[in-house]
């Protein structure tokens, strides 16, 4: 997140590259991170699984967490600014749940259905993983509201 202040901030100069730099990914916005901001801060991450080096004794496949951060050269408006998907997409019978951060810097929890939302959306959501780009344009439209933290009981 350090980096990718640095280079929003403008403070990070390249003699060899005037452009302005600009975050590619994860972050579909230059905005805070809506991650960061909410009641359990949570950096953006993605999970990956692996096999271990077969000198172990356990040969089960492993999973491990990765954050990652991409920065890029240039404006913003070249690059796509879909919602990525921020947390393991649950599939439903008729239905997926997909938590998005979106280009308006909003955190949006997204309840997808065929019949609502077409099937081609509904197939393409129900098919992604944690980490990837819903192509969606305005997903305000789709979505009611920001995503609000329950109350704690």
């Amino acid at each position: 997140m350090e980096a990718r202040d640095l280079v929003l901030k403008g403070k990070e100069k390249s003699p060899l590259d005037p452009r302005p730099g600009f975050v590619f990914a994860p972050c579909p916005h230059e905005l805070p991170c809506p991650q960061l901001t909410a009641s359990k801060p949570l950096a953006c991450s993605f999970s990956q699984a692996y096999h271990p080096i077969p000198f172990s004794w356990s040969k089960k496949p492993k999973e491990e967490k990765f954050s990652m951060v991409i920065l890029a050269r240039g404006s913003p408006e070249e690059a796509n600014r879909w919602p990525r998907i921020t947390q393991p997409v649950l599939k439903r019978p008729r239905h997926v749940h997909c938590h998005l951060c979106c280009p308006d810097g909003h955190m949006q929890h997204a309840v997808l259905t065929a019949r609502r939302h077409g099937r081609d959306l509904y197939r393409c959501a129900r098919v992604s993983s944690w980490g990837d780009l819903l192509p969606v344009t305005t997903p305000s439209e789709l979505l009611p509201s920001p995503v609000e933290d329950p109350p704690e009981s």
